[in-house]
């Protein structure tokens, strides 16, 4: 009879962490990950829409320095195996997700509302596609979409220009540039 009185609860007890491992393993950890935004920017994923439009490339504007992308020897990768491969700011691809948070923080770090554009209250969308060589090095900045001023757009571009240049990719991406289009929202809050 004693032996049954401890067996029990061991048994009982061994199903519920059964249970709780089985529930645990069902939970997806990764599709949680929220980025968090602390100025009065974000930068977001494009809408699903947007992504299957083809949008025409903007050239920019004489005042702005635009980096032309040069097909670089990537780091480790030899130059007839030029790999590449274009991912949105906001991805929750695990693959990619560390990355770019880090790139995402970096712009974040520096960016600022353009005081021209601030003065005249102008709000706007502007979407950009920056080219990030395998070395870290910025292989390009383009405007993809406007938001109709010159200030907001030329911001957006000077910011992804000045945090240049970035981390190198990781060597697990095999890839000698990494293309990333990022939204940026300009809004002035009350």
């Amino acid at each position: 009879m004693g032996r049954k009185a401890i067996l029990w609860p061991v048994i009982v007890s061994i199903l519920i962490h059964v249970t709780l491992l089985a529930v645990a393993g069902m939970i997806n950890l990764n599709d949680k990950i929220m980025p968090v935004d602390v100025l009065s920017v974000s930068i977001k994923e494009l809408d699903p829409e947007e992504k299957q439009t083809p949008k025409k490339e903007i050239k920019i504007k004489k005042r702005t320095k635009a980096l032309q992308v040069q097909k670089e020897k990537g780091t480790g990768i030899k130059n007839d195996a030029w790999r590449e491969d274009t991912v949105d700011l906001g991805s929750t691809d695990i693959k990619y997700v560390t990355y770019l948070d880090k790139v995402k923080k970096r712009i974040l770090r520096i960016w600022k509302y353009p005081q021209k554009a601030f003065e005249k209250n102008e709000e706007g969308d502007v979407v950009v596609k920056m080219s990030i060589n395998a070395d870290g090095s910025l292989a390009g900045a383009t405007l993809l979409s406007s938001s109709g001023s010159v200030d907001l757009d030329d911001g957006a571009l000077g910011v992804v220009q000045q945090a240049a240049p970035y981390e190198p990719l990781p060597e697990i991406y095999n890839l000698s540039c990494l293309h990333i289009t990022a939204s940026f929202n300009y809004k002035i809050s009350d």
